[in-house]
């Protein structure tokens, strides 16, 4: 089903003959990965008659890795010309992924494309590390969700496929609140205040049915998920013009205090920024009764979730409603030796059908706004997916400029420094927002 967006790539394009297989690099990358549908039935001679381009990729939790599988098998079919070597590593969140693709990038040993967050688009860009695509979106533009075209673009090129998004709610063990005798909201505008939500997580522990009455998809890359709750409560990390630091204010201390106690009272130790324990784990064992986390991990609950029953509400609100700006894009280095063929795959990773093939499998939501429906989503309860499909919509405006500018990966970084000392070395609210403030402006170029 291919749309203006994959003809425009059906002209001009050039391509390359290999004398070797793999690009230089490679070999390192494969540790634990996974090769591409089909790679291992090509002949040494058909080899050496394709234009190689290598992805390198993670895959979480449910159907991610066979999704990923599925269309580079399905591209190399459509494209006899083009082998796919696709290389699954580990997350960023447990690996230093951008480290490794930012020295090959620099040592000019680029995959040709690779899987980026959203947070990570403004960093690449500004250093010119990534391709300007914008031609792939020139007749086809107005099909993809904007916010998220603007959170692939920079100084109004765009530099990535927006390939799909996802938010954060809270799952909760439906065993633990039946006993409690607590019914979640289960509409948004009834969704839980903060302190109604403390209050039935510290209920869990209280009653001795779990160790802790919550688990958090938090760790240091990720500090940035502890977002909604400033926005929740009319706060932000930056002024307006994204200058200067905005967490002296009273909102911003607030919701500091709010975290802190959050963290100390009803969360594992082990749970912090720099924790090692797992989060999922906490909340699959039974050892913690509520744990934030995105639509992606529903597969997995179904699977591993045996000794419970268990559900999902809404994120919290304060002042109002806010949640996570999930999700991925597609980018190309700048230096890749094979750039034209990267495009195509980016193209046709952008095709309506191929990316609903992935969402539905990978449990997302997609990066482009005319995919008919419905969605065959692979759960036993559809309605999860329709929660998670409402709570993104509460994404503010001014959270997703933030996460994206090309300062935000330092910002993040002193934001998970503020909440380690909240969390672990007693610091006060007034004091982590005092330092933080401080970081912010040096890192957004305030005076």
């Amino acid at each position: 089903m291919a749309g203006s967006f994959v003809r425009k790539m059906m002209t001009g394009v050039v391509t390359f003959a290999m004398a070797g297989a793999l690009l230089a690099g490679c070999a390192q990358e494969r540790s634990g990965g996974t090769p591409s549908s089909g790679s291992t039935n090509q002949s040494a001679g058909a080899n050496k008659e394709k234009e190689t381009i290598e992805f390198v990729y993670w895959a979480g939790a449910g159907g991610e890795e066979e999704a990923f599988r599925d269309l580079v098998a399905k591209f190399e079919a459509e494209h006899p010309d083009i082998k796919v070597n696709a290389q699954q590593v580990p997350s960023p969140s447990s690996s230093d992924y951008y480290t490794k693709i930012q020295t090959r990038i620099a040592g000019n040993d680029a995959p040709d494309v690779f899987r980026i967050q959203y947070q990570k688009i403004g960093e690449f860009a500004s250093k010119k590390a990534l391709l300007d695509v914008t031609d792939l979106f020139a007749e086809d533009k107005e099909n993809f969700n904007q916010s998220l075209l603007t959170a692939v673009s920079f100084e109004d090129k765009i530099y990535g496929l927006p390939h799909h998004t996802d938010t954060l709610a809270v799952f909760y063990n439906k065993t633990y609140m039946d006993q409690l005798g607590v019914e979640p909201p289960s509409k948004l505008e009834d969704a839980w205040t903060w302190g109604e939500f403390l209050e039935v997580a510290k209920m869990i522990q209280d009653k001795g049915l779990a160790q802790y009455g919550l688990a958090f998809n938090w760790k240091e890359s990720s500090a940035y998920r502890s977002l909604p709750f400033f926005f929740q409560n009319g706060a932000s990390l930056a002024t307006d013009d994204f200058t200067k630091g905005n967490v002296e204010t009273e909102e911003a201390i607030q919701t500091l205090a709010f975290l802190q106690n959050m963290f100390q009272t009803v969360m594992s130790p082990g749970n912090s920024m720099k924790g090692t324990e797992d989060f999922n784990l906490l909340f699959t064992s039974g050892t913690a009764g509520m744990l934030i986390n995105g639509n992606w991990m529903i597969p997995r609950w179904e699977q591993e979730m045996v000794d419970y029953e268990w559900g999902v509400t809404y994120m919290p609100q304060n002042k109002s409603m806010a949640s996570d700006m999930g999700g991925n894009a597609l980018a190309i280095p700048k230096n890749s030796k094979h750039a034209e063929a990267a495009k195509k795959f980016l193209a046709f990773m952008g095709e309506p059908e191929n990316m609903k093939l992935f969402v539905e499998k990978g449990l997302f939501l997609p990066g482009r706004t005319d995919i008919e429906g419905p969605f065959e989503y692979n759960v036993k309860d559809p309605a999860m997916m329709d929660l998670f499909i409402e709570q993104s919509t509460t994404v503010p405006e001014k959270l997703a400029q933030t996460v994206t500018m090309s300062e935000f990966s330092k910002a993040n970084q002193a934001l998970a420094e503020a909440l380690e000392m909240l969390f672990t070395q007693g610091v006060t609210p007034e004091d982590a927002a005092k330092t933080l403030n401080a970081k912010l402006d040096e890192i957004f170029g305030g005076k």
